[in-house]
């Protein structure tokens, strides 16, 4: 006999010794948690992948069920590549997952299509190296998920103080995109709205996504001559690392920096 979803979280939360409380910290609320036990709420496919994470267990687990529809599992699947790819930084490879096709037949809504194109904004601007036409992507990608309209993304932080992790995808990479076109001013005024959002999705996204959006913004502000807020910024990513315990970009941040300022860094 097949297990539901709530028989599987409930069977590996309690296996861990985990409080619901405990399972939905930095994911969801303990009562979201309560109702998917009690199989009286069906999660979405992005919440099981964040509530497998954390508990340590194989998507598959739940994927092997049939929960979902053949389309949902192959969205997921294919955004859960396309990370990797990012992470890896291995942005050649991302070419075949971002095709038109793709986007308009199997990104059916507006979360999804917008983390669709947060992918094709990155693939563009540093594989394509199209900072312009990326910007333009990343302000589509915005308008999915905020009702009122905007020209540019300087004017999405009017309408709101807390964003997803997509959307501080998004915001990051419209940063990275003024850098790389030398908009130092432009760049640090979104690269602050991004680092940080992180207290609040900390848990949400990989180590090496967010510890990159402290690694540009460090590299921006050491462009705009702010060598001691570069540092301080600097100081608090690798905190941020050490708690996840991993030097992924922290080495990288100091050595970016230690050109400039090789007296403060030792």
């Amino acid at each position: 006999m097949q297990m539901t979803i709530g028989e599987i979280v409930s069977f590996y939360r309690k296996y861990q010794n985990l409080t619901q409380s405990e399972l939905a910290e930095g994911i969801c609320t303990q009562g979201t948690i309560s109702l998917i036990e009690k199989g009286l709420r069906t999660p979405s496919v992005e919440l099981v992948t964040m509530i497998s994470t954390k508990l340590g267990i194989s998507l598959d687990v739940f994927e092997s069920n049939n929960f979902y529809a053949p389309q949902e599992r192959y969205v997921t699947m294919l955004l859960n590549q396309l990370e990797s790819l990012v992470n890896c930084r291995d942005y050649a490879k991302m070419s075949p997952l971002l095709t038109e096709d793709i986007l308009n037949q199997c990104c059916n809504n507006p979360i999804t299509k917008q983390q669709f194109l947060c992918y094709q904004g990155i693939y563009v601007n540093y594989y394509e190296k199209k900072p312009l036409k990326a910007l333009e992507i990343y302000r589509q990608a915005l308008q999915e998920t905020n009702i009122t309209a905007f020209s540019t993304i300087f004017d999405l932080p009017k309408h709101k103080k807390q964003f997803s992790k997509i959307e501080t995808l998004l915001i990051s990479g419209a940063a990275s995109c003024y850098y790389l076109t030398a908009h130092y001013e432009k760049a640090a005024t979104l690269f602050k709205i991004a680092y940080r959002n992180i207290d609040y999705i900390d848990r949400q996204l990989s180590t090496q996504i967010l510890g990159t959006i402290y690694y540009n913004a460090c590299k921006n502000l050491k462009a705009l001559g702010e060598y001691d807020e570069a540092v301080e910024l600097a100081e608090k990513e690798i905190l941020f690392e050490s708690d996840r315990k991993t030097i992924y970009r922290s080495a990288e941040i100091f050595l970016n920096l230690e050109k400039s300022l090789p007296c403060r860094i030792i």
